[in-house]
């Protein structure tokens, strides 16, 4: 089934790359410039202790989740990325310092954001309480943002601002919390929630969205997505069929299908799954790369969460009805 309207979202760039493809009337990937952020925020504990960081990273991005513990640190950041952060600590005691801003003592710091933009450097130490003390901190590039915004938002920065708990923020970051402590990153929803906070830290969600993807670009998206199930698929794929940035597609699309890139997309891989699990005999493992989902559990979860049964139940199921 096609789409239809009203049917079923430490330091400076580091590197650039292309992922080189075929030409879009073919429906293959188009280049997609992959732009990496890295994080600009040292930690150093005081008993030398090394903590482990992964940072995982999407284009014009970069998040990752880190376990500080008990041991007190001290930390800095250079300030050349948007630095957004969801806390989840308490402090025995502790500092922060931004540049232009005085300096804060605040203990409490659970599921609480702070943001400071690009330009503005920081540093501070903390003792933290006897309990488990972690951060989700996702980073960004201004530039890209501007650009994909097709620089109707380029006014000035955001004021950095810190622990304080907005919901929607605290939404979006709680949600790539869970993304990333997950055992196998679902790239295309974490890349769109990285989209959606950084639309809120500039305050422009409630910007009228205007009007959905035409015809022709909702048949280029369908057929995309036929051809690339198996494939790890992402909103900057789709975005690019279409002539747009990231931010405008995912608007657009919603408003043309009535559901996200995110949702269809997982739609369509289970719509594919049910199928295989009808007509063939092949495992669920084979059946969950077939349809493009990176680990088995992965597969299982989002089958029940969108069928109601597990897929073995399904495949029984549909076996008696023959």
């Amino acid at each position: 089934m096609g789409l239809h309207r009203g049917s079923l979202l430490m330091g400076s760039i580091a590197a650039t790359n292309t992922i080189q493809s075929t030409n879009a009337s073919n429906r293959k990937k188009q280049s997609v410039e992959i732009v990496q952020v890295p994080a600009d925020l040292s930690l150093a504990f005081a008993t030398g202790a090394v903590v482990p960081r992964s940072l995982h990273q999407w284009r014009g991005f970069s998040a990752e989740h880190v376990v500080t513990g008990t041991q007190p640190y001290s930390f800095q950041r250079s300030g050349e990325t948007q630095y957004l952060a969801l806390h989840d600590m308490i402090l025995d005691d502790g500092e922060i310092a931004i540049d232009g801003m005085a300096t804060n003592y605040t203990r409490d710091w659970r599921r609480s954001v702070s943001f400071i933009p690009k330009g503005r450097s920081a540093q501070g130490w903390v003792t933290p309480a006897s309990r488990k003390n972690a951060f989700t901190a996702l980073y960004f590039e201004p530039a890209l943002i501007s650009e994909e915004l097709e620089r109707r938002y380029t006014v000035t920065n955001p004021a950095p601002f810190l622990f304080v708990r907005p919901p929607p923020l605290q939404a979006a970051l709680t949600r790539l919390e869970t993304l990333l402590l997950a055992p196998n990153v679902d790239e295309m929803l974490a890349e769109s929630v990285c989209l959606v906070a950084a639309l809120e830290v500039f305050g422009i969600q409630s910007d009228p969205v205007g009007v959905g993807l035409s015809e022709r670009h909702l048949k280029l998206v369908d057929a995309f997505v036929a051809d690339h199930l198996a494939d790890g698929i992402s909103v900057s794929d789709l975005a690019v069929l279409c002539g747009l940035s990231r931010f405008h597609f995912t608007r657009a699309f919603k408003t043309a299908t009535g559901t996200t890139p995110y949702a269809y997309v997982t739609t369509k891989r289970i719509d594919r799954a049910r199928e295989l699990l009808a007509e063939s005999g092949l495992g669920i493992e084979h059946i969950s790369g077939r349809v493009g989902f990176p680990t088995s559990a992965q597969f299982r979860r989002a089958f029940r969460a969108r069928v109601g049964c597990s897929a073995l139940e399904y495949r029984r199921l549909r076996r008696r009805i023959r």
